[in-house]
């Protein structure tokens, strides 16, 4: 009995090398491995970087040599030791950050920025005040061209990431230099931010900046409507607007380079985890990286472009299931499908974006034509609509409007709106 015990374990033991071999030698799929390809195939933009301003946007009195000195200091500790750095700036122990108030921002929901600085201009001129500084490089952060993160990943440490919060701040501010009386700088400003944020989209170096600059743009075109329905239809736009409200081009709107510092993040931290022959029994580093692949390689793949060109919803694959390959690599079959269950929304949030700067460009278009909008709304150009989401007017008629496609946030409706006409 217990020779036959012994030869039973041995074969249990054969057959259990036996399948981890076949599952750590299992090979990569041809989409596996073009995910891979395109995830890696990272490059940087041209132009000027404005990611020393904008991490440092906090801090008034300084030029922007100190301002990328501050920038230099932080990334050269973070790359001695990223464990101990800051995620703040170093600048935090010398200067003091402008405290912004939250009353200065305007809230998510029906009500636009416009409308409650207009019922309240003494809360937000009081929340703003002092804020010019903030202001004026928030203006300038127009003039760069990218925004390029110098920070690498390292290991399973956060990477820094810059203060968001004073890019909210801008739009209140320019609302309530509208109702002052400033329209022609409360329309540059706004155009202005709207440049900012598109170039934030398109050079985005995580997807959490990405997303911010999505936010930015959609914040300030919904203010421009609720600005321009109030301005006769001939106003003139400054300049600066003709460049910054044409409609965004499937590479402005695609998530590949935001999923590609995603993709290099999880790789920083799955390679760090394989440092000890022990973990590497568990967590396979190819098969890992191939699986999480697979959740951020859509955003770069050419059927995604095409998607975003014709403004139909992207194919965002469900987390990888378990298969062959996970039996030698239990841990990082595990850390993959935790990698990727939540990123369609993200791709909506994008689309709806171009959507928000069709549907102004629709709005000033339609407020040009003579007869009802109803009628004018069957020859809209084709650059300010799409054949997948056709804009269409409330039952009221006083908004032209899409579906909105990505989710909404507290107190928002259905629909992506613009103002026809003031009542």
């Amino acid at each position: 009995m217990l020779r036959w015990l012994g030869w039973a374990m041995l074969g249990l033991l054969v057959i259990a090398i036996a399948a981890w071999l076949l599952s750590r030698f299992w090979p990569l799929s041809a989409a596996q491995r073009e995910d891979v390809r395109l995830l890696e195939a990272a490059h940087r933009s041209e132009g000027r970087n404005g990611f020393a301003l904008l991490w440092t946007l906090p801090f008034d009195g300084l030029d922007l040599a100190q301002r990328e000195a501050a920038l230099a200091e932080d990334l050269q500790q973070w790359q001695t030791a990223p464990a101990q750095a800051s995620q703040a700036s170093v600048l935090a122990a010398r200067h003091a950050p402008l405290n912004l108030d939250g009353a200065g921002r305007c809230a998510v929901g029906p009500i636009g920025c416009l409308a409650q600085v207009r019922n309240d201009p003494q809360r937000f001129a009081e929340a703003h005040a002092g804020h010019a500084g903030l202001h004026e490089r928030l203006a300038g952060m127009a003039d760069y061209d990218r925004f390029d993160s110098p920070f690498r990943p390292s290991g399973n440490e956060l990477l820094p990431l810059p203060a968001y919060t004073p890019l909210l701040d801008g739009a209140s501010a320019q609302a309530l230099a509208y109702l002052q009386g400033d329209v022609a700088g409360a329309v540059e400003g706004g155009c202005r931010s709207v440049r900012f944020g598109r170039r934030m989209m398109r050079t985005s170096s995580t997807l959490m900046d990405s997303m911010m600059g999505a936010a930015v743009v959609r914040t300030h075109v919904a203010l421009l409507g609720d600005m321009l329905v109030e301005q006769s239809p001939d106003f003139v736009l400054p300049a600066s607007c003709e460049a910054a409200l044409q409609p965004l081009k499937a590479d402005e709107q695609s998530l590949c380079q935001a999923m590609q510092g995603e993709f290099a993040m999880n790789k920083a931290a799955i390679e760090a985890s394989t440092q000890t022959a022990g973990s590497r029994l568990l967590l396979d580093r190819d098969h890992t990286l191939a699986r999480i692949a697979g959740s951020f390689g859509w955003a770069c793949r050419p059927a995604a472009a095409k998607a975003l060109a014709a403004d139909v919803p992207l194919l965002v694959p469900a987390p990888p299931q378990w298969d062959v390959g996970c039996v030698a690599n239990p841990l990082g079959c595990t850390l993959s499908a935790i990698a990727g269950p939540h990123y369609a929304p993200y791709a909506a949030r994008s689309q709806d974006t171009a959507a928000m700067i069709r549907l102004l460009g629709a709005q000033r278009w339609l407020r040009q034509q003579p007869g009802p909008p109803a009628d004018a709304l069957a020859r809209l150009p084709a650059q300010w609509r799409s054949d997948a989401r056709t804009p269409t007017l409330s039952a009221d008629g006083r908004y032209v409007q899409v579906l909105r496609r990505g989710p909404a946030r507290e107190s928002e409706g259905p629909y992506l709106s613009m103002p026809l006409r003031v009542d």
